[in-house]
C-alpha cells in the first residue's frame, strides 16, 4: 500500500497516525480526508499537499500554536462533502475520537467544534463590519454600536452559546461588575438584538426566537419630549453667574459659548459650527442643523453684537469661536461642552443642567414675554406641529423674530 493512502470501496484517502504528544493537542488520533479520486496515480499526486498541510498543524501544536476551530470545522465539513457514503462514516468516526479527546480537555471547545462542524453554529464576529455598513447613523453612533457588538461577540463568539437564560445572565453580571447603569445595558442590548435580527434576515443563522427577550427589566421608553422636560432650566440669575464665573476663571472662550447662547437659544453645535460667513451685522444664519427647522436666520440682539463684532475681528481660523478643534466625528463643541459641564457642576447645578438647558431659559423667557408660539419655534428651530404653519407657511418675517428677541432680559 503507499505510505498515506487507504483505499476503502474504491475511493482513495489521505491518512496520516498522529504522534502521541500532540494528540491531546490536536485533539484527534489520526487525520483522514478522502481524496475525491478513484486513480492510484491522482491520490498519489494529492496527498503530499494534504500529508504536507497536516505535518504543518503538527508542528504548529508542538511549538504551542493551535489550530482555530472554525478552520479545523470548515475542513472537516470540506471532506464530509466530498466524501461517499462509507467515506461520511469514516469521518465521522474520526470526528467522534476527535471530540472525545477534546472534550477531556476543554468541553466548551469541544461542544463548539461540534456545533461548527454540523453547520449548526457560526462565528458571530465575521458579520459586524457587514451590518454597521448598511445602517443610517453618524459616525460615534455606529462606533458604540460596534462596541457594544463586540463586547457581546467577546462573551458569545457562536451562535449556538446564545440562548435566554445565558444572555439574561450575561447582561446581569456585565451591569453589576462594570457597574454600568441599567440604560446603558439596555442599549448594549438594542444593539445586540439588532445585529442578531440582521443575520437572521440574511439567513447567516436560523431560528425566529428572540434570545435577547426581557434580558433586561423593561422600563417605560422615555420619549425625546419628556427628556426635554426632564431637564432643568436656569433662572435669569443663574445665566447670569454662570456668565461671570467663566470669566472670572478666566475662559474667555466659554464666556462667549454662554453669551451667544443666551441671547439667541442656539444648540451648542449650532454655535461653534457657526463660521464667519453666516454672521451679518444684525443676523445669524444657521445653514446646518439637525433638521430642516432648525435651520434658519436669527436677529442680532444688540446686547451681543459687540461681542459678535469681537469674535468677528479676532478669529483665526474662519469661525466665530475660534480655536476649537474637532473631535473624530466632526463636532466642534466636545471640548468646550465638557468645560461648560465642570463649570456648572462646580457651581452646584446636577446632571439634570446641562448647556441646552440655556436654550430651554431663552425658550421659556420668550413664552413669559407673550411671544407666540410659532415665533418662537421659528427662532429656535423647532418644527411646528400644526399643518397650517408647519406645512405651508413660509415661516416668520425677520422683523417679528427682532421684535420677539428683544423682549429677552437678564439681570446684568
Amino acid at each position: 500500500m503507499p505510505r498515506y493512502l487507504e483505499r476503502r470501496r474504491r475511493r482513495w484517502y489521505a491518512v496520516l497516525d498522529v504522534p502521541k504528544d500532540v494528540q491531546d493537542t490536536l485533539g484527534k488520533r489520526r487525520f483522514v480526508a478522502s481524496l475525491g479520486t478513484e486513480s492510484l496515480t491522482e491520490a498519489e499526486r494529492l496527498v503530499l499537499t494534504v500529508v504536507a498541510q497536516w505535518k504543518a498543524e503538527i508542528d504548529a501544536a508542538r511549538r504551542g500554536i493551535s489550530l482555530p476551530l472554525e478552520l479545523e470545522a470548515k475542513r472537516a465539513r470540506d471532506a464530509y462533502e466530498r466524501a461517499d457514503e462509507d467515506g461520511r462514516e469514516i469521518i465521522d468516526i474520526a470526528l467522534s475520537d476527535q471530540l472525545e479527546i477534546l472534550h477531556k480537555q476543554n468541553p466548551t471547545a469541544a461542544d463548539a467544534l461540534y456545533n461548527l462542524t454540523k453547520g449548526h453554529s457560526v462565528n458571530l464576529g465575521v458579520w459586524i463590519d457587514e451590518w454597521l455598513a448598511t445602517l443610517d447613523n453618524v459616525p460615534k453612533t455606529i462606533d458604540m454600536k460596534r462596541s457594544d457588538v463586540l463586547r457581546f461577540v467577546e462573551a458569545f463568539p457562536y451562535s449556538h452559546l446564545v440562548k435566554k437564560a445565558e444572555v439574561r445572565r450575561w447582561a446581569y453580571e456585565t451591569q453589576q461588575t462594570e457597574t454600568l447603569k441599567p440604560a446603558t445595558v439596555r442599549r448594549i442590548i438594542t444593539h445586540c438584538r439588532g445585529y442578531w435580527r440582521y443575520l437572521q434576515r440574511k439567513a447567516y443563522i436560523t431560528g425566529e426566537d428572540d434570545p435577547f427577550a426581557d434580558a433586561v427589566e423593561r422600563k417605560r421608553s422615555r420619549t425625546k419630549a419628556r427628556v426635554e422636560e426632564a431637564r432643568g432650566d436656569f433662572s435669569q440669575e443663574d445665566v447670569v453667574k454662570l456668565l461671570a464665573v467663566a470669566k472670572a476663571i478666566p475662559d474667555q472662550q466659554l464666556h462667549d459659548l454662554i453669551a451667544i447662547g443666551m441671547w439667541t437659544g442656539c444648540r451648542i453645535e449650532e454655535i461653534c459650527s457657526l463660521k464667519l460667513s453666516d454672521v451679518r451685522d444684525d443676523r445669524l444664519l444657521i445653514t446646518d442643523a439637525k433638521s430642516s427647522a432648525g435651520n434658519r436666520v436669527i436677529p442680532v440682539h444688540p446686547q451681543l453684537a459687540p461681542t459678535l463684532q469681537r469674535l468677528r475681528r479676532d478669529s483665526s481660523d474662519g469661525y466665530v469661536l475660534s480655536g476649537l478643534t474637532f473631535n473624530k466625528y466632526g463636532n466642534r463643541s466636545n471640548a468646550v461642552g465638557k468645560r461648560f459641564s465642570r463649570l456648572k457642576t462646580k457651581m452646584g447645578f446636577g446632571s439634570s443642567y446641562v448647556f441646552h438647558s440655556v436654550r430651554k431659559t431663552v425658550a421659556t423667557l420668550l413664552e413669559n414675554a407673550g411671544v407666540p408660539e410659532n415665533i418662537a419655534a421659528d427662532i429656535l428651530g423647532h418644527e411646528k406641529q400644526t399643518m397650517t404653519y408647519g406645512l405651508y407657511s413660509g415661516g416668520t418675517s425677520f422683523e417679528l423674530k427682532r421684535d420677539a428677541l428683544m423682549k429677552l432680559s437678564y439681570p446684568l
